[in-house]
């Protein structure tokens, strides 16, 4: 949640600030969340996750949001989109998938395995079409152990009630991830950069070169033609307007 508040408040800031048009442009949409967030807002709801249960209140009286309903999980949940009307959980053990046809009282739909390689990391995700997208980051004593895997894994979600995994891509320590259009980026820790997936074939991604050098990038934003990136220490913001060309606009202190 602190990360996503982060972000939120980064895109308000350079909407204040901003001398340039292509640097305000990025914060016209500042309502936007990264992949690494614990809460989500749907059809007058709000989900929230516990390690252990998703909680879901009613915002009819925003004022006085009232709790309406506990889902319990395993333990380890990590992160939350929603996306057409289908809410994604990444987890420390797998991937969830919820059914809000009911958005008073989520179910879920299916709670993919994960390899006994990949036990343990921590799991933002997002969609696109019928395939999510989800980094496992392990770190000693914080999201796993090491000597185990980081990876990008794909999944063919077009059955939510049975989501096959079709790819897993080795990374260094992965964390956020967004796209545009056929591109994938992901922060890699590991790597200090955003790496750029070409995912036009998502049975086949493709590691582009088109990738931008940071320290430790932690997760981003993609919004149209612009994106913002959180590292541990400051904001870049960027033009990707050509994924071929990425031109940094630029950026705030932490």
């Amino acid at each position: 949640m602190k990360n996503t508040l982060i972000l939120f408040l980064a895109g308000i800031l350079l909407l204040a600030t901003a001398c340039s048009k292509d640097a305000a442009d990025i914060g016209a949409d500042p309502g936007r969340s990264g992949s690494i967030t614990r809460f989500a807002v749907h059809a007058g709801y709000m989900y929230v996750l516990n390690l252990n249960e998703v909680q879901t209140y009613a915002l009819s009286n925003p004022d006085k949001p009232q709790l309406v309903h506990r889902l319990p999980t395993d333990y380890g949940l990590e992160t939350i989109i929603v996306y057409e009307n289908t809410v994604y959980l990444g987890s420390t053990t797998a991937l969830y998938i919820l059914d809000i046809s009911n958005p008073a009282a989520p179910q879920i739909l299916s709670q993919t395995p994960r390899l006994e390689v990949l036990s343990g990391g921590c799991d933002p995700v997002v969609v696109k079409g019928n395939y999510a997208y989800s980094t496992i980051k392990i770190i000693e004593n914080i999201c796993g152990r090491t000597g185990f895997q980081s990876a990008l894994l794909v999944y063919d979600v077009s059955d939510p009630t049975a989501p096959v995994n079709v790819g897993i891509y080795s990374l260094g320590v992965p964390n956020g991830l967004g796209y545009k259009g056929d591109y994938l980026f992901v922060c890699d820790e590991g790597t200090d950069r955003v790496e750029v997936f070409d995912i036009s074939d998502p049975l086949s991604l493709q590691l582009t070169n088109y990738f931008i050098s940071l320290t430790d990038p932690v997760d981003l934003i993609v919004s149209g033609d612009k994106m913002i990136v959180s590292a541990k220490t400051e904001f870049r913001f960027y033009d990707i307007s050509d994924v071929a060309d990425i031109r940094p606009i630029g950026q705030i202190a932490k």
